[in-house]
């Protein structure tokens, strides 16, 4: 954020400010000052909000953890991405919390104002690595899937977990460089300090205020294009992808009902369920990141038409805030949707937390006998839609 010094403006307010030594930001205006200061009620429930969030992602994480590590099956190339962006949930929400905890509870809004530029890289990097590593690791997921159902030959000879081991290291890496590209427009530390109005309920706010903001015009642009330009690549490759799972899953479905003149029960839950796993594992994360990357839109807007960028935030002030709230949610939201749309993935989760290892064995191998009769007239192998019945998690 740009911002600007007032010093020029009311200089009879300003002579108390002459032993400050940074630019001083003239916030007389109550109008002003109240756009830099957090309102208590709001910033109470952002952070109920966030640690009821961070109450069910960080043992929805671990629990998943647990059952990859737990349950053999689930060891396979698809849950190693997913493993992977369980681990940087983890962190993200852990780590995250505190920087949030002491922003929401100030009564200023107010970054860092003495770690310098390393404070402002360090603060922000790991929510935009994290949110370029989620973007990434969706891609790999409806890949490995995409290629499993459409091109399932050449997937079953490719497929391994050497190769997917790469494949996360290689989207690790991307991850880290465009979240540094990004930090061009949050590394330049702005201190200032601050010229409050008179009166009681401006009289224990600090001097010193800090904003971390862009180290020139062009790292500003680059910056918030780099999120907008890789949102939207993303949004695209997968709406391509899901379609055309979908699309392979119903023509397959389509060709055993007139082969066989009966329904392929077991196909059709089979489409169903990559289908809607898919679709709300996408769907959520690109509604829950969209808000911050439409703000970043506006920012460029308001760039070139030559709004000042401290004029622009504090118009996208409290838009900013709750797409915060978001991002935080899809960072916890993952397991759950893992168990709700997906029958292995409860199951397995049955097996994970069983005390008698055996005995969940034995009423699994019980209720996979007890199923399959009612399946349909001639059950269908699941590989012949390209998705083994013990990796179809995506």
């Amino acid at each position: 954020m740009e911002v600007r010094n007032y010093s020029s403006e009311n200089s009879s307010d300003l002579s108390g400010m002459s032993g400050c030594e940074f630019p001083v930001l003239n916030l007389t205006d109550e109008s002003r000052a109240d756009v830099y200061m957090l309102n208590a009620l709001t910033g109470k429930v952002i952070l109920i909000v966030m640690f009821i969030i961070l109450a069910f992602g960080v043992p929805g994480n671990l629990a998943f953890l647990v059952v990859v590590f737990r349950v053999q099956a689930m060891r396979n190339a698809t849950n190693m991405y997913l493993t992977s962006l369980a681990v940087v949930d983890l962190t993200f929400l852990s780590v995250s919390i505190l920087p949030y905890f002491f922003y929401f509870n100030n009564s200023v809004r107010t970054h860092l104002n003495t770690a310098g530029r390393v404070g402002c890289v360090g603060a922000f990097i790991l929510p935009y690595f994290t949110y370029f590593l989620s973007i990434s690791t969706v891609i790999l997921v409806t890949l490995d899937k995409y290629n499993a159902v459409c091109n399932p030959i050449r997937y079953a000879k490719g497929r391994n977990k050497q190769r997917a081991l790469w494949l996360i290291i290689g989207s690790w890496v991307v991850a880290v460089l465009l979240a540094g590209l990004v930090a061009l427009r949050l590394a330049s530390l702005t201190r200032r300090c601050a010229l409050w109005p008179k009166g009681e309920k401006y009289q224990d706010l600090p001097v010193l205020v800090g904003y971390c903001g862009a180290v020139s015009s062009a790292g500003f642009i680059i910056g918030h294009s780099v999120e907008v330009v890789v949102f939207f690549i993303a949004l695209a490759a997968n709406a391509f992808m899901y379609g055309r799972i979908i699309f392979v899953l119903n023509t397959r479905v389509n060709k055993k009902k007139q082969e066989q003149q009966t329904v392929p029960i077991r196909a059709c839950q089979m489409r169903n369920q990559v289908s809607q796993l898919l679709i709300t594992f996408g769907t959520v994360f690109f509604l829950c990141q969209s808000p911050f990357v439409f703000i970043s839109l506006a920012y460029i807007r308001d760039y070139h038409l030559g709004i000042p960028r401290d004029v622009s935030y504090r118009k996208f002030v409290l838009p900013l805030t709750i797409s915060h709230v978001f991002i935080f949610l899809n960072s916890a939201i993952n397991p759950v949707i893992y168990n709700l749309t997906s029958r292995i993935y409860r199951r397995a989760f049955k097996e994970a937390t069983c005390c008698d290892r055996l005995l969940c064995k034995r009423d699994r191998q019980k209720s996979v006998v007890s199923i399959r009769p009612h399946v349909c007239e001639n059950p269908i192998p699941a590989e012949e839609y390209g998705v083994d019945d013990m990796e179809t998690k995506l």
